[in-house]
């Protein structure tokens, strides 16, 4: 850029947006503002100055540029030359395109002209076409609904009908008058075939006839109107069931009937809604009862009609798709069956219009609850005609989903009854046991229990006819039978008594009598609840024995405690053979029965005191003889243990013993024949005891042989021969000795270890580790050669 242009503003002039008249506005604006008039001229002066700088660079950038300027011009003339050849050649191609089109377009527009003629003509065809068949079909129909045809097939006119119709929709026939005419011919057949199909619909439904079912079927099916119409009954039926189940429950109308029934004055209202019963409860109830019993039959007879219908719909099927009718008729419904849909329906509505009922009207609510058997029994003869009809047993139906869904709208009512139920047989209970007074204390009479099962047996009975329910009702009779062992055990004394007492003491006879007496009445309760359940299914059963073996239980129980006691009784006498003398010398005229053991003599009065005053009182069925096996057996294996553990024994101790337990055979034998039972039957401790007594008189080294000692067991063979060792210098000390227990904790302790040869070990443990003698001086000692050998034998 030269000097000269830094006083020129070419940014304003090279603006897109530059505009002159803006420009000199601009110009005389600032010289009006400014006091110095010479502004614009100044102005002035700098375009022209500015002017003819530009002008003098364009001669400048010519004369320096001149020779591409020059050989830009030539091009431009040879442009024009190709510019000019090009135009000449684009009107040659235009005349070609026009004459090209001139070959094109006539052809064109006539073939428009042909296709439209043939399309045209196909149309005219196809009416004329459609035409004729309507005719046909209109002459078939008259034909097919000639008075004077007498295999006139409805079935048949209602598919030409549905045909015609068809070509109708399909077809503009508007001003042919040969359509036209036949119009209200075609209407007015079709409500006759649709009266017909519909009466013999009507008719096959109401007498079961499953021809006029069929036929009024297939017509509806032919004219497309069958799922529809099906649902339209359906429908219908269910609309009178509803009605009729409102009326049912309806009060108001309930109270009319009576009145209108009866010469009475109007009955004052309670509420809006509910009538004041006043002394006509039994009537009100009649009322009801005979309303719901009407609804029932009215509700089988129509399940029935759905049932018949659903099986036709299931036998007939399309001719061409083989497709059964009640698969269409599914579609329409939404269901997979008539019978599903039906119920699902009936029984929402049914529930629907109890609830509503009952709760406006209390009384309501009271006779279905309280007589919910019988509720339920009418929807049980309900569902037996039902399953006659379908040829099934109600047993088998009383599974189906219909069943179900009914039985589940009685719920509430179920509940409730259950529960007041439920209350009855926990009043009888509670009323068996007072809480207050002079009873508060008393164990409960066979008549209380009589009344429990009485009511027990009378919820079941009442609910016998139905599985659910009776189920329900035996779940409730187990937890009375639970409530009353409940209440059974909570008389029971808490602290433990000893059982013998030979001066009448009154704790004693009191905690024995309460036990007995409670032990008593809760056999008496077991017996008396399997003898109510003699009538009832297995299932029922199964459920009440729950409840009566809970009463046995605790039966057992008690007697279990009291046998427990009577052991630990026996046990302490027996204890006693320790201070009894058995190391005399035999007497001249030695008569061991004179000589009888005070301790012997002290339990022969205990167990007839067990007999007397404890298990003859028990009457629990064949329970106190086994529980007069397991005294007897308990007494022999203490006996025989301790026996084995006397010492020291002599000669006339050993005829002593031996009379002891002639003595303890006897006593055991009168006690176990006063239960019908022989001494015999107590088992491997009365074996022992009758082989422990020749064992007492037989060489040591006769002691290892089996035939001597079967039945004995090998831990009161070693006792034996310990005690026999006393003969030696150096005798072996007893096992309970040399442990440091009591002959009492000595005997618990081996009894409460299962295996015979730990038993057995322990004791050779004592023998040889807890023992003072050694291996050699042990060795010495006859008896303990004898101990391992026996030990030492499978």
């Amino acid at each position: 850029m030269s000097a000269t242009d830094k006083y020129i503003d070419y940014d304003t002039f090279l603006a897109d947006d530059f505009d002159a008249t803006k420009y000199t506005t601009s110009i005389i604006n600032e010289s009006n503002a400014s006091s110095d008039a010479i502004d614009i001229h100044t102005e002035l002066s700098k375009l022209a100055f500015s002017i003819d700088i530009v002008n003098k660079q364009i001669q400048e950038e010519v004369v320096t540029n001149y020779e591409a300027l020059l050989s830009q011009v030539t091009g431009i003339k040879e442009l024009e030359t190709v510019l000019n050849t090009v135009q000449l050649n684009i009107h040659g191609l235009n005349e070609s395109l026009q004459a090209l089109a001139h070959k094109i377009r006539d052809p064109y527009n006539q073939l428009v002209v042909y296709a439209t003629q043939l399309e045209n003509m196909q149309t005219t065809c196809e009416l004329l076409r459609k035409l004729h068949r309507f005719i046909l079909l209109k002459k078939r129909l008259e034909v097919q609904l000639a008075h004077d045809n007498i295999d006139r097939d409805i079935s048949t006119a209602a598919l030409t009908i549905y045909e015609l119709e068809t070509i109708m929709k399909e077809s503009d026939f508007e001003g042919i008058d040969i359509v036209t005419c036949e119009l209200q011919f075609i209407e007015k057949s079709r409500d006759r075939v649709e009266d017909e199909a519909h009466t013999l619909l009507k008719e096959g439904i109401e007498t079961q006839n499953q021809a006029k079912m069929a036929a009024g079927l297939q017509v509806f099916y032919n004219l497309k109107q069958m799922g529809d119409h099906v649902q339209d009954i359906i429908q219908t039926m269910l609309n009178d069931l509803i009605k009729e189940i409102k009326r049912v429950v309806d009060m108001q109308s309930l109270q009319k009937e009576l009145t209108n029934n009866s010469n009475s004055p109007n009955v004052r209202r309670m509420n809006n809604h509910e009538p004041a019963i006043g002394n006509n409860q039994k009537q009100w109830t009649t009322a009801i009862w005979n309303r719901m019993e009407s609804l029932m039959t009215n509700m089988s007879d129509h399940c029935i009609k759905i049932y018949s219908l659903e099986k036709v719909l299931e036998i007939k099927k399309d001719a061409l798709t083989h497709v059964s009718f009640l698969e269409e008729v599914a579609k329409t419904l939404d269901a997979n069956s008539l019978v599903s849909y039906f119920w699902r329906i009936l029984s929402a509505s049914f529930e629907k219009e109890l609830k509503d009922a009952t709760k406006v009207s209390s009384f309501l609510q009271n006779v279905l609850v309280g007589d919910y058997p019988k509720l339920l029994k009418l929807l049980h003869d309900f569902f037996s005609r039902v399953a006659m009809h379908n040829g099934t047993l109600l047993s088998d139906y009383s599974q189906t989903p219909e069943y179900v869904i009914m039985l589940r709208s009685f719920q509430t009512f179920q509940t409730s009854f259950l529960s007041k139920s439920l209350q009855r047989m926990y009043d009888a209970v509670n009323s068996t046991f007072p809480t207050y007074g002079s009873l508060a204390k008393s164990p409960p009479s066979r008549n209380n229990v009589l009344n429990i099962t009485r009511i027990i047996g009378h919820e079941l009975e009442t609910a016998s006819f139905e599985p659910n329910l009776s189920q329900a009702i035996a779940n409730n009779a187990v937890k009375a039978l639970s409530m009353f062992c409940v209440k059974c055990e909570n008389l029971l004394p808490t602290n433990e008594q000893p059982v013998y007492t030979n001066n009448s003491n009154t704790a004693i006879i009191n905690y024995l009598n309460m036990n007995i007496e409670i032990a008593n009445i809760l056999y008496y309760m077991h017996q008396s609840t399997w003898k109510i359940l003699e009538e009832y299914p297995e299932k029922t059963v199964d459920i009440v024995k729950k409840g009566a073996d809970d009463c046995h239980t605790l039966m057992m129980k008690i007697g279990q405690r009291l046998i427990e006691s009577m052991k630990k009784d026996a046990a302490s006498v027996l204890l006693k053979i320790h201070n009894e003398d058995f190391s005399g010398k035999i007497r001249r005229n030695f008569d061991p029965e004179d000589d009888s053991s005070s301790y012997m003599k002290e339990l022969q009065r205990h167990v007839r005191y067990y007999h007397t005053t404890i298990l003859q009182n028990l009457s629990c069925g064949a329970e106190p003889k086994s529980w007069a096996r397991q005294i007897s057996k308990y007494i022999l294996h203490v006996f025989i243990f301790q026996a084995s553990l006397v010492r020291p024994l002599s000669e006339a101790g050993k005829l002593k013993l031996a009379g002891d337990m002639a003595e303890l055979e006897f006593t055991i034998s009168q006690f176990m024949s006063e239960y019908g039972a022989r001494i015999e039957e107590v088992g491997d401790e009365y074996r022992a005891l009758r082989a422990f007594r020749p064992l007492l008189f037989l060489d040591s080294a006769q002691l290892t042989a089996a035939h001597h000692t079967a039945g004995i067991s090998k831990l009161i063979l070693i006792h034996h021969l310990i005690v026999r060792s006393q003969r030696q210098q150096r005798a072996l000390q007893l096992p309970n000795t040399l442990y440091d227990l009591s002959r009492e904790e000595y005997m618990k302790w081996m009894d409460s270890i299962d295996n015979e040869n730990e038993v057995v070990q322990l004791v050779l443990d004592s023998i040889t580790k807890g023992s003072k003698l050694t291996e050699s001086q042990l060795e010495e000692i006859a008896e303990y050669k004898l101990i391992l050998t026996i030990a030492s034998n499978e």
